[in-house]
Formats: structure tokens, C-alpha cells, sequence
């Protein structure tokens, strides 16, 4: 259920606002795929303690309002499964952003993205 709920997310995502991010935009990138890890490490270790099913949505309910308040960065590790790659990227203006992308980008010159989909101001995915 959680792959196909990811897959529904990422046909979904068409319908959220376009930015684009053109060639000499951007000052620096850095991969973070593992920089999930800790965080979801630590709720797979909390549903292993939870005893019933009551508690777990509970846990889960104040975790996704905290998380959905403090405009967290969102992204969920099953897009790995997609191809997904995720980047911390700084602009030449100096925003911090958070893409999602199948494309494997090395070098800022890389970057070049006619349609990034806004999940968040500081967040977006790249969906070719």
C-alpha cells in the first residue's frame, strides 16, 4: 500500500505549481540521499514499541502536523524505489533547495530544469 500511495504521489505531483531553474542559477549541489536515514530510522524504531493500533496513529498524527508545520523538507525514502535521487542545491541568490530528481546531477552547470514542480517553497520535484 505505501509503494502504491508513493506512485499515486508522484502522478499527483503534475498538478502543483511550475518553476524552472535555468543554466547558471545555481552555486552549489550536494546529494542527501542519506540524510533521510537517521530521521525515519527513528519512527521504524517507534512502531516496533508501539502496542496497539490506537497509540501508533496517534504517534504518527502528531508527528505528520509537526512535521506539515514546521515545513520540514518532504520527502519520502520510497521514492528511492522510483529512481528518485534527492539534492540540497543553493541558488546564485542564496535559497537553500531541496530537489527531487530522477536525473543524476554532479556539477551546479548541470542543473538546467524547464519544469520543477513546487511541493513547498523550498521544495520541489523534478518529475523526467
Amino acid at each position: 500500500m505505501p509503494i502504491l500511495l508513493t506512485g499515486l504521489s508522484i502522478l499527483l505531483s503534475s498538478k502543483l505549481g511550475r518553476d524552472s531553474f535555468k543554466t547558471g542559477e545555481t552555486i552549489s549541489i550536494e546529494h542527501a540521499n542519506n540524510s533521510f536515514l537517521p530521521s525515519y530510522l527513528g519512527y521504524f524504531f517507534v512502531v516496533l514499541s508501539v502496542g496497539n493500533w490506537e497509540t501508533l496513529v496517534f504517534v504518527y498524527s502528531v508527528l505528520f502536523v509537526f512535521t506539515f508545520l514546521s515545513q520540514a523538507l518532504y520527502f519520502n525514502p520510497l521514492f528511492l524505489l522510483f529512481g528518485f535521487e534527492f539534492y540540497n542545491i543553493t541558488t546564485k541568490n542564496g535559497a537553500a533547495i531541496f530537489l527531487i530528481s530522477r536525473q543524476l546531477y554532479k556539477t551546479p552547470a548541470d542543473i538546467e530544469i524547464s519544469a520543477a514542480y513546487r511541493i513547498n517553497n523550498y521544495t520541489f520535484i523534478e518529475r523526467g
